[in-house]
């Protein structure tokens, strides 16, 4: 991160949900500024780019759907940012429409402090290089297989080649059935169903091992979360095939 401090815009009407996220995230460098109303979140936007909006959907006068309507429309206005929506509101249909809205993460309220601080330092992470849609994944080298796994063992499991092993035979069996569900899922146009398996597949592919294969799943995960059904669509085929090549024996 530069030594400028993100900026994070907050909206949310509730004075003990603001209290929350602004002690959840004081030890992080960042400059946290919280809005009760949309207009209010507007005058912000337009005195300066922010790195990241988190907002409430259910808000006196317009509402954080209004909210994120504008920043659709309005590209200017939203500049760099992230929207990240916090709210108690996300039925599956609100969620489903909440794609077409080029939201980049999804909130339920209450939130645990490890998810809202989870979130917050994905969406400040530097965006991964978009691998071809039509590329197919090239196998890595013995040798640089053998090193991103081994890294894989140091980061995440504690040294224990042992642990990992067995966790990766679990996710290996677990692979036909994701495989399975996302060809369920595109074949349905279910952007939902589609972005939750890549953005869980983006973290069990890093752990084991798998960058770029992680980062083809990151993209499939923004490709959905903005409503670009095409590109989701391509995107599932490059991580199925992904997927599928990892379980080979």
């Amino acid at each position: 991160m530069t030594s400028a401090a993100a900026r994070i815009l907050l909206v949310d009407d509730d004075p003990a949900l603001r209290r929350f996220v602004h002690m959840a995230l004081e030890d992080m460098p960042l400059e946290l500024i919280a809005c009760d109303r949309v207009n209010s979140a507007v005058q912000v936007l337009q005195e300066g780019a922010v790195q990241v909006i988190i907002t409430d959907l259910m808000m006196p006068g317009e509402s954080g759907l209004g909210l994120l309507q504008r920043l659709k429309e309005q590209p200017a206005l939203r500049g760099p940012a992230r929207v990240v929506v916090l709210s108690a509101g996300l039925t599956p249909t609100r969620r489903e429409e909440l794609v077409h809205m080029e939201v980049w993460c999804l909130l339920d309220k209450p939130v645990s402090v490890v998810q809202l601080v989870d979130c917050i330092n994905e969406a400040l992470a530097p965006a991964a290089p978009k691998p071809p849609a039509n590329a197919a994944p090239e196998p890595l080298p013995a040798n640089a297989a053998r090193a991103h796994a081994q890294a894989s063992i140091e980061e995440y499991f504690g040294g224990n080649g042992e642990l990992y092993r067995a966790y990766r035979a679990t996710c290996l069996a677990q692979f036909a059935h994701d495989v399975h569900n996302g060809d369920t899922a595109a074949a349905t146009r279910d952007l939902v169903s589609l972005r939750h398996l890549a953005h869980n597949a983006k973290s069990v592919l890093r752990m084991l091992g798998y960058p770029t294969q992680s980062a083809q799943a990151l993209a499939l995960e923004e490709d959905c979360a903005a409503g670009r059904t095409p590109e989701s669509l391509a995107g599932w085929d490059t991580l199925r095939s992904a997927l599928q090549a990892i379980g080979k024996p």
